[in-house]
């Protein structure tokens, strides 16, 4: 019998069901905090790790020096006829690194917690304190602050809808909201509604002196702030740097006020992409025994000597975990940002990956095959020596045939680069990544650990440990839950074959949805067991495998079930797909993609089939049909070579005119697919694939 990772825990509670199971290492008893670890709240826990930190630096980020504005002019095909849009392309300079040692972390989260309570802001669960900004040192050091005084934070994505923004404000009662001077001007309409915000800080000083992108950055923040002051003149308005300054005059007059383990950490709202948003609840407890139970898979192989590169949303809790992830490890927590993580947006600097070079990187599949294929593309521009030199080595690595480490060096050199040279971790969560992906990063770069959680459980589920390493699956339970399986007779799975809905329970799990009770009676079971909503099943191992979300299982015609995600996992591995989303219509056999195709490689495939000349912009070609047809070849063939079969094949594509982003609302900020609003921008597309094919 091989190896288990997780062990029976007590019997099946019925025939429907599997027996509940842990990690084997927490057998007789989950943890409810951090291995080495005496805290039971968030503050404890920072405050142990930043005094252990000491002087050595704890945290790390760049300034926006500029942002240069290259102004392009294209011709589409609008209602058949050629019309000239014109699109800007924002490109950033970005300063060096700068940085904050754990003492000084101390500091200034002590400094901001009393300037929060000194201007006004309750402590110890009075008030709650609202974050709609993107991912930076300073959201963090805001959330530091606030849990310093007892103040719960309430986070929403930076790219949430007016609606559902207004929706989490008005919910919560928030007292004060922290924001981007970039976001300043959708705070104008939801300030209107939330009534109770009564202090808002930004987070740069408003200076007429600011001359970025000729003066807009300035101009635009600070037209918001009038007319925010116009509609809500009560508000109190006041900078990140105000705030620290107001913090530290006011050391021996404000007073820390810390949290209880069950006190109210964090209100986390959902992004959003079926439904309003739901607010998470979670306290302090459940928080901390989240970061035990990530931590516990991989405790012992990252540690104080490790750069750890942020990027993701901070309103994600996948994120968020990790960040307190860093602080445990003692290494350095360096932000960088998708839009400069690479030279490519960049001008007269390097970009984040360079700069930084990082020996941890968390992602989601998004980002992963956006940077695989722009890996892909620079090897495809090698001359045919090379590349076959390079597929050779990599044929020789998958295979486990043993490779100089001359030539290892050599072949793979350029790519690790490209990357700052030092990863030795990668991690993907938040939505599935094909096994192709995974496999190409751990070959060329460096192993790509899989983690699987869920907001509800503070991203505890299970985490791929580093010395189990395997293609394909989840991982391990993490060692703060309980996990069974139960049938999902609907749709043909059950718990006599290993297989089901993926039920968990523990110290990270939390009990409700705020002013919620419907949907907190349909996720939550009486005993405490969350309901996930993902289909998975147990491997011979006791480790974990996705079948897929069980809203994303969608029935076709004849009556079998498609999986809407593990398609497009696959599909998305195609080197002419940027991203797709697989439409399943069940009044018909087979599914659709619409894909969002990948400028650079498909230039050089239209110039390959002499469909346009070299050196014509893609843009004008992405509706001609004997490209899509072509495309379309491409990626069936790559559906095959990955295992797909009959009803999983699709029937055709059509293509998308703009990338999906968070800004133009097609994906949320966690970059999982909005799929309505996909499919209406071009229903009648879809419509016509389905007639030629019927």
């Amino acid at each position: 019998m091989s190896e288990q990772h997780s062990v029976a825990v007590g019997k099946a509670a019925n025939e429907h069901e599997t027996a509940p199971r842990r990690n084997v290492r927490v057998k007789k008893r989950p943890l409810i905090r951090p291995l080495n670890s005496s805290a039971s709240t968030l503050y404890e826990f920072a405050l142990e790790c930043f005094n252990k930190g000491g002087k050595r630096d704890g945290m790390a980020w760049r300034d926006v020096i500029e942002i240069h504005e290259t102004k392009k002019t294209i011709v589409r095909k609008v209602d058949g006829k050629d019309k000239s849009i014109e699109k800007t392309w924002l490109y950033y300079e970005m300063s060096p690194y700068k940085m904050m040692t754990y003492q000084e972390l101390i500091w200034v989260m002590h400094d901001m917690g009393r300037g929060l309570a000194k201007i006004g802001i309750k402590p110890n669960g009075e008030h709650k304190f609202h974050i709609f900004a993107s991912t930076s040192h300073k959201w963090m050091k805001i959330f530091l602050g606030c849990i310093s005084q007892g103040i719960p934070v309430v986070t929403a994505y930076d790219t949430l809808g007016e609606s559902g923004l207004i929706h989490s404000m008005v919910e919560t009662e928030s007292a004060a909201i922290f924001t981007d001077n970039q976001l300043l001007a959708k705070m104008i309409v939801p300030l209107q509604s939330a009534k109770d915000i009564k202090f808002l800080i930004h987070n740069e000083p408003i200076d007429p002196n600011d001359r970025r992108q000729n003066g807009k950055l300035y101009k635009a923040a600070k037209d918001a702030i009038n007319k925010i002051r116009e509609v809500r003149p009560d508000i109190k308005i006041y900078s990140f740097e105000e705030v620290v300054k107001i913090g530290k005059k006011s050391k021996d007059e404000v007073k820390l006020h810390p949290p209880e383990p069950k006190d109210l950490a964090c209100i986390m709202y959902t992004s959003g992409s079926i439904s309003a948003p739901k607010g998470v609840v979670l306290t302090h407890y459940n928080i901390v025994s989240g970061i035990a139970g990530v931590g516990h898979n991989v405790f012992g192989w990252i540690g104080s000597t490790d750069r750890v590169l942020s990027f993701l949303p901070l309103a994600h809790i996948f994120e968020l975990v990790f960040e307190f992830e860093a602080f445990y490890w003692n290494g350095i927590l360096g932000y960088g940002s998708v839009k400069t993580l690479t030279n490519t947006s960049t001008r007269n600097c390097k970009g984040d990956l360079v700069e930084f070079k990082p020996t941890i990187m968390i992602g989601v599949a998004a980002v992963w095959e956006t940077v695989r294929k722009a890996i892909l593309e620079k090897i495809s521009d090698l001359t045919p020596v090379l590349q076959k030199i390079f597929w050779s080595a990599y044929s020789m690595k998958e295979k486990s045939v043993p490779c100089t480490g001359f030539l290892s060096r050599m072949v793979f050199k350029k790519v690790r680069q490209a990357t700052g040279g030092h990863l030795k971790y990668i991690m993907n969560g938040g939505s599935a990544i094909s096994i192709d992906a995974q496999k190409f990063f751990s070959i060329v770069l460096c192993p790509m650990i899989i983690g699987y959680g869920l907001t509800e459980t503070v991203a505890n589920a299970c985490v791929l440990e580093p010395d189990h390493f395997e293609y394909g699956i989840v991982g391990d339970l993490v060692g703060s839950v309980t996990a069974k399986l139960v049938d999902v007779k609907d749709l043909g799975y059950y718990a006599k074959n290993n297989q089901g809905e993926l039920l968990l329970k523990g110290a990270p799990v939390c009990s409700e949805y705020y002013k919620n009770p419907i949907e907190t009676a349909v996720s939550f079971t009486y005993d405490g067991w969350f309901r996930t909503g993902d289909i998975v099943e147990w491997t011979p191992k006791g480790q974990l495998k996705i079948i897929d979300r069980r809203k994303n299982l969608v029935k076709t015609l004849n009556g079998e079930y498609i999986a809407l995600e593990k398609l497009e996992s696959v599909y998305r591995s195609n080197s002419y797909v940027k991203n797709i989303c697989v439409y399943a219509d069940e009044s018909r056999v087979k599914p659709v993609g619409i894909v969002v195709p990948n400028p650079g490689p498909l230039s050089k495939f239209a110039v390959k089939l002499r469909i346009m000349k070299k050196g014509e912009d893609i843009e004008n070609y992405i509706h001609d049909k004997a490209l899509r047809n072509a495309v379309f070849k491409e990626m069936i063939a790559t559906a095959k070579s990955q295992g797909l079969v009959g009803i999983e094949l699709l029937c055709g594509i059509v293509f998308f005119d703009e990338e999906w982003t968070p800004e133009n609302g097609f994906v949320t900020s966690a970059q999982k697919l909005k799929r309505r609003e996909i499919l209406a921008a071009v229903k009648s597309e879809v419509e016509r694939v389905y007639k030629e094919n019927s």
